[in-house]
């Protein structure tokens, strides 16, 4: 089965979204370069890692044997093992794949695809599994309680995703604990102008809010109903301008000292629920933007779920990842979104 897929994917598939000449380059910038020369060069352990991930059922030494089966070129090299495999990884580190993941993330979407010229984009965020070594269980910890924790340890990652394409555009990674919005924070790639950025009410935050509309980006997300309540115009189409102001008791990072925002107001209910759904948007312009378009849009938001389906369940393959180190673990992501982009 895995020779099949080697043949259907193989290598080809990576080295034409990560080709050798892009993968040195990163490799020299990240001081990664070897002093010796080795067997394990820095350029095949990345495509090692990758072709790890891409292979997840297989363990190290199948994986050497189907990386090699797929370049005829490479010699018999006696004497690599498991250990060898591992400190190769170990010399590479992960901000090599987590540059490499930056250099090749492009939207892939067509123009036709695009919401009045604008670029839908998605934010959210998922947790994946690690192995529970006392390293990992440090580094990002469990659920439960700290004298009951549960399961294996799991690290967060929030990702910035086309709604068109599937293709992850940006993606930093945190720990079981940490706050989806304070990861999401650190993710600048492809937000600007032109852009259109979906979000869920999860992700609310004044600041965020001012931080990303400096950058050029639109954004309509989703809000808990006590927002946005300073009514200041009603709209021809049912939508409304609004004025937020910072909670001064709010305990999310920053928000406290945001200025205030005007924002439009969108509600609606979805047929058969109770709730009503309330979006706020920076596209004030309720003539180009109608308020029901809008609300049909947001629905595109659960294109990023899809893509956090693909990469957790059909890619990945197993229920937990590989790496016993924490900076194995974020290696590993990185290799898997490389190998989900190249796959788009």
């Amino acid at each position: 089965m895995l020779i099949s897929r080697l043949e259907r994917l193989g290598l080809g598939v990576l080295t034409r979204s990560c080709p050798p000449e892009l993968v040195d380059r990163v490799v020299g910038e990240a001081r990664c370069s070897e002093k010796r020369r080795r067997l394990l060069s820095a350029r095949f352990t990345v495509y090692f890692v990758l072709a790890m991930c891409l292979f997840p059922q297989a363990d190290y030494l199948e994986v050497l044997r189907l990386v090699k089966t797929g370049d005829k070129g490479l010699r018999s090299w006696p004497g690599v093992n498991k250990s060898s495999l591992t400190r190769a990884r170990q010399r590479l580190g992960w901000p090599v794949m987590r540059e490499l993941f930056r250099s090749v993330a492009r939207p892939l979407g067509t123009d036709s695809e695009l919401f009045h010229g604008l670029r839908v984009l998605a934010l959210d965020g998922m947790l994946l599994a690690v192995p529970d070594s006392a390293r990992n269980n440090d580094a990002f910890g469990k659920s439960g309680s700290h004298r009951s924790p549960m399961g294996y340890p799991q690290a967060r990652v929030v990702a910035v995703a086309e709604c068109s394409s599937h293709a992850v555009l940006d993606a930093a990674i945190g720990g079981f604990k940490d706050s989806e919005r304070i990861v999401s924070d650190t993710l600048d790639a492809h937000a600007g102008p032109g852009t259109l950025l979906l979000a869920d009410r999860g992700l609310w935050g004044l600041a965020r809010w001012h931080r990303l509309r400096a950058q050029g980006t639109h954004l309509l997300w989703r809000i808990e109903r006590r927002k946005a309540r300073r009514v200041q115009d009603v709209l021809p189409d049912g939508s409304y301008l609004a004025r937020i102001e910072a909670n001064k008791h709010s305990k999310a990072a920053g928000t406290a000292k945001a200025p205030p925002v005007l924002v439009r107001v969108i509600e609606y209910r979805v047929d058969g629920q109770p709730d009503v759904v309330r979006l706020i948007t920076s596209l004030t312009d309720h003539e180009k933007y109608p308020a029901e378009e809008l609300a049909i849009l947001y629905a595109r938001r659960w294109e990023i779920e899809l893509v956090f389906d693909e990469i957790k369940t059909h890619q990945r393959g197993r229920p937990v990842l590989r790496s016993q180190t924490p900076d194995g673990v974020r290696q590993e992501i990185y290799a898997h979104l490389i190998v989900h982009h190249a796959t788009r």
